[in-house]
């Protein structure tokens, strides 16, 4: 299958990420989206299920959106989160997280700056499901003014819920950007019976608490959409992104 995207590697000092670029002719803006080896086919993503992106742009006839992947790497865990995960072994999760400032620098001191010089695009959005979701939360509170919409899917607060507790008392968030907040009302992302029974309702109540946090702390322009019977993966994220690339290429 012939790929509608370039790749390039774009590094900052010894860090460096594969980057899946796909910029019409039309395009002014940009979402930038984490985990870029499941944005665009499925044969490339981690499971064998992508976003398919591109088939959300054409059912939306959208052309003045370019979609930007940065695939994650062994070390996502840390990139993607800006706390260690606490009760580690309680979750069923390898002890990780904690390092997401340095994931962060290069989105705002690489990435950025290359789409800028490169296309020249006007406006930035960012998207991201579960560690991604956390990423681009963090990256939201840096209130970077290129970046004017955030999507957040399946975003489990619960993994440092203390970090967050402490977060959220000094965090603030850009008032003139679009915040779009989802979750699967079935997400189960572990193995453990114990948790298994409970995980699916710490997604939703984390919902609902990021929805609180970030209208409290100055978003305005917020919607949150729960599908009751989705699960956690790329299959339940497609329709609401493409519900978020529909309204980000009307800003």
């Amino acid at each position: 299958m012939k790929r509608k995207y370039e790749i390039a590697v774009l590094s900052k000092g010894g860090f460096a990420r594969t980057v899946r670029i796909y910029a019409p002719k039309k395009a002014d803006r940009a979402i930038i989206m984490h985990d870029g080896q499941n944005v665009f086919y499925d044969e490339d993503a981690s499971y064998k299920k992508s976003w398919r992106a591109l088939d959300a742009l054409k059912a939306e006839n959208i052309k003045n959106t370019a979609i930007i992947g940065i695939d994650s790497t062994a070390t996502r865990e840390f990139d993607y989160l800006p706390f260690p995960i606490e009760n580690a072994e309680k979750l069923g999760r390898t002890p990780s997280g904690g390092k997401a400032d340095e994931y962060m620098d290069y989105l705002e001191e690489i990435i950025i700056p290359y789409l800028d010089k490169r296309f020249g695009f006007k406006l930035y959005g960012m998207l991201g499901s579960s560690f991604g979701g956390i990423a681009t939360l963090y990256f939201a509170a840096r209130k970077n003014q290129r970046v004017k919409a955030y999507g957040m899917f399946s975003t489990p607060l619960f993994v440092s819920p203390n970090a967050f507790t402490e977060f959220f008392k000094t965090a603030s968030f850009d008032a003139d950007a679009y915040y779009k907040v989802y979750t699967g009302g079935n997400e189960i992302t572990t193995d453990n019976p114990e948790l298994m029974k409970i995980e699916s309702q710490m997604f939703v109540t984390d919902s609902y608490t990021l929805t609180d946090e970030l209208r409290n702390h100055g978003a305005v322009n917020l919607d949150l959409t729960i599908t009751n019977t989705a699960g956690h993966d790329e299959l339940a994220w497609r329709p609401p992104a493409q519900d978020f690339f529909k309204k980000f290429s009307l800003l």
